[in-house]
């Protein structure tokens, strides 16, 4: 259970992102709950508006049936524009929607965007301080990385900011080393999973269904990034090995008919079962049910699908990335493969499913860790306190933690 600060020691909290993006309304839910006066702003009227949260659209959509269906992002899309020059086009909308007007109207005690390069980026033309921004993976890593434009706006955000904060260790060097932050402005703060989700969880591997081996992904079906081909080309090798294996792709977006054709191809209609988009307690349940987690992306930050796998007991494997050493010990937590090499995906798979000792001290080991680094409650704290020192409110960070019984 979440405790509520006391109505004194609320804070207001404005936040400009994708917000009906899982990861913003589960910050959105959290400082909801903790009894915050939270505010999201997005361009467009979101189609599923969190619960508590007051929302506001710079451009409802007309005749107010819900936003457009080209999403959150302001204007239209295309794959002949640069994302950079799209994003530079989209700051310029959300200026002369009036975000500056509206964020004025609010009056946060701070201001919050998520994901560097764009949401973050649009914030800026607030022009409102305290301002905090937050880098969630691909905006660091592959952006700001392969695109001189984008890097120019990551930098041209971080120096409008604050604080940023990072959910990944070399993310944070990363925009030290390469975007040019000072070390003091960039903390590290994972998003998390709640306390309550790790708390009776586990299976042990004694209790694994070694007759009906199952891997489980609950990546995105919607860019290649994630390398979901790689994973069902790695299957083909596994059911070679492991006839009885299967693998349970959670997730849906625009790659899935190409995908399910991928799998048919290779004769794994039966092997390969996608499963769709699962509700978070269903999906605990998955991952409870599974042996082992794969996701193998080609860039990642701190996954948190990857610590609900972790949390619960399932054996990961992840690439081998530097973002990822932080997370998977190679050989004691899990195990690192190169993301799009199918060969080693399966050998990996393989291991995992025959080395039941590998698998329950894994198990064991990644408990401790997520209890330790990827407690939503813990690390929201940690955010929470930033935002009243940004506020100028420090003496509240400790008397803010009573709970209100009022409520």
């Amino acid at each position: 259970m979440i405790e509520r600060v006391a109505p004194d020691h609320r804070l207001r909290i404005a936040v400009v992102g994708d917000i009906d993006g899982i990861h913003t309304q589960s910050w959105l839910t959290y400082f909801v709950a903790r009894g915050h006066d939270v505010h999201a702003v997005s361009y467009y009227l979101p189609a599923r508006p969190p619960e508590g949260v007051a929302v506001h659209a710079l451009r409802p959509a007309a005749g107010g049936g819900g936003r457009p269906a080209n999403g959150a992002r302001p204007g239209l899309a295309s794959r002949l524009v640069p994302p950079g020059l799209q994003r530079l086009a989209n700051l310029l909308r959300y200026r002369r929607a009036g975000l500056r007007r509206l964020i004025d109207e609010i009056n946060p005690d701070v201001l919050h965007a998520h994901y560097l390069v764009e949401h973050g980026f649009y914030a800026t033309s607030a022009n409102f301080r305290p301002y905090v921004v937050s880098a969630w993976g691909s905006d660091v890593l592959v952006d700001a990385a392969h695109s001189t434009l984008n890097r120019a706006i990551a930098r041209f955000t971080l120096r409008h900011a604050s604080l940023a904060t990072a959910n990944n260790r070399h993310m944070a060097r990363e925009m030290v080393l390469k975007l040019g932050i000072d070390r003091a402005a960039v903390q590290h703060i994972v998003l998390g999973i709640p306390r309550e989700y790790i708390a009776g969880a586990t299976r042990s591997a004694e209790e694994a269904k070694d007759a009906t081996p199952t891997i489980i992904s609950s990546r995105s079906l919607d860019s290649p990034l994630y390398n979901i081909d790689s994973l069902i080309r790695a299957m083909e090798i596994v059911h070679q090995r492991l006839p009885s294996a299967n693998l349970a792709i959670a997730g849906e977006g625009r790659l899935r008919p190409q995908l399910e054709s991928l799998a048919g191809s290779l004769g794994l209609q039966d092997t390969v079962r996608f499963v769709g988009q699962l509700s978070q307690d269903a999906l605990r349940q998955a991952f409870i049910d599974a042996d082992v987690f794969v996701s193998v992306p080609s860039s990642d930050g701190t996954s948190v699908a990857l610590l609900q796998a972790m949390a619960v007991g399932a054996f990961p494997i992840v690439s081998e990335i530097p973002s990822q050493e932080e997370l998977v010990k190679q050989g004691k937590s899990g195990l690192r493969v190169p993301p799009q090499d199918p060969k080693a995906i399966a050998e990996a798979i393989v291991r995992a499913i025959e080395d039941r000792d590998l698998r329950r001290n894994a198990a064991e080991r990644n408990r401790s860790f997520v209890e330790e680094y990827g407690v939503l409650e813990t690390n929201m704290a940690r955010m929470e306190a930033w935002y009243y020192r940004l506020a100028g409110r420090t003496g509240e960070i400790d008397t803010a933690r009573q709970i209100d019984t009022d409520a």
